[in-house]
């Protein structure tokens, strides 16, 4: 469904809106799998009203901003960040309740794109006798959104690369010393993100140099006892190892009973049956997958990001791994956004440990377009939030 014109939106109706989008914003991390969804209810040119959805399987954002109104609905205006539901889930479809109410008109920020959806609300709606318009600010929902939007569209995960560097794009000195080149105060903020993917994916490489955790963890200096995750979610780590060469006693494997560990091997692995079964016993899944079409080295990456949507129901990965491996998804064109960390520190040419691996760039005309979504200060380092350019 196409949007409706911006041109029927007033000053007063970008207001309310981007209220409803801060109220959404509340439940980051907490709804999945369902969207981030704000409303505010105004009559007389005042609010009466609003809500957000909390969490999956709680009331929806406009039921909940229905309930909490202390003044008759009638010939009120309902602000709603995303499309009314029409189908019934864990919760009855907004849409139903939303008619009964005399709202006066509904303004939605962006069609719903579950196919269950996706426009079906907009009709129902008008065709009980509301007035409907739509499209505000339809670009921004979307970005708040962009997991849900993503996953529900093309059934594979939501991919984030997260890279912390060098104000010249070094990850680490010509030596490999890597820790730490961004402040105490982004590190923090990185685990914070953590919290909100639901999974971190790396490769063997990383798990062998820096032996992570890979964990989303409260404090830097300990290992936590258990994962603090919000309310029904899981949380994941998986692991790119095509000739399974990870340490039983690398953090990873050593840090498993914490939480759910996955390591995709080759399938040309049968010498390390053994392991396997080591691997298995220490509460880490071991599966296969094919090798990349392209090259024939390393493994499918797309195949691997169709499982974990499939089979774990996994929406959304933060990309935490070397050059190699970025590069691969880039090259792939499997990465949805960039967070960069760029600390003041100049390291020099001299280092071989660049953010990107050879892309086979010979004209800057062909080179990977991204656009600067947001820019900000942790202390003394800057984030960049980055979208690569589809075009």
């Amino acid at each position: 469904m196409e949007p409706m014109n911006t041109d029927y939106f007033s000053n007063e109706d970008y207001f309310y809106m981007k209220l409803a989008m801060r109220l959404a914003e509340k439940g980051r991390g907490k709804t999945d799998p369902n969207p981030m969804v704000g409303t505010v209810i105004v009559k007389g040119g005042k609010i009466i009203s609003s809500g957000y959805h909390r969490q999956a399987g709680l009331p929806h954002a406009e039921i909940e901003a229905i309930k909490n109104s202390m003044k008759p609905l009638e010939n009120s205006t309902m602000y709603v960040t995303l499309e009314p539901c029409t189908f019934q889930g864990k919760t009855p479809p907004c849409t139903r309740e939303i008619i009964k109410h005399g709202f006066a008109e509904i303004v939605i920020g962006c069609v719903d794109p579950n196919p269950k959806v996706n426009g079906r609300g907009i009709k129902f709606l008008k065709d009980n006798g509301l007035k409907v318009r739509y499209g505000l600010l339809k670009d921004r929902i979307a970005i708040q959104n962009e997991v849900f939007f993503k996953h529900i569209k093309t059934g594979i995960p939501f991919v984030c690369c997260k890279i912390a560097s060098s104000i010249d794009g070094k990850l680490a000195t010509r030596t490999s010393d890597s820790k730490w080149i961004t402040s105490e105060k982004s590190r923090r903020g990185v685990q914070k993100i953590r919290r909100e993917y639901g999974c971190i994916l790396t490769g063997i490489n990383t798990v062998s140099k820096d032996n992570p955790y890979l964990l989303p963890r409260t404090d830097l200096n300990e290992l936590p006892e258990k994962i603090i995750m919000p309310p029904n979610r899981s949380f994941y780590r998986v692991i790119l190892d095509s000739k399974l060469k990870i340490g039983l006693d690398s953090n990873i494997v050593k840090t498993a009973g914490l939480t759910k560990t996955i390591i995709f091997t080759g399938r040309d692995n049968g010498q390390h049956k053994d392991k396997i079964k080591k691997l298995q016993k220490l509460n880490i899944e071991v599966l296969e997958a094919g090798a990349d079409p392209v090259t024939k080295k390393g493994l499918d990456i797309l195949e691997i990001l169709k499982m974990l949507h499939s089979k774990y129901h996994i929406k959304s990965i933060l990309l935490e791994c070397g050059p190699s491996l970025i590069t691969s998804f880039l090259k792939r064109n499997l990465i949805d956004k960039f967070i960069f960390y760029f600390a003041p520190k100049i390291i020099g040419s001299d280092s071989s440990y660049s953010m990107f691996k050879e892309l086979g760039i010979d004209k800057l005309k062909d080179s990977i377009k991204i656009r600067f979504e947001n820019v900000k200060k942790s202390g003394n380092n800057i984030i960049i939030a980055a979208y690569p350019s589809r075009q």
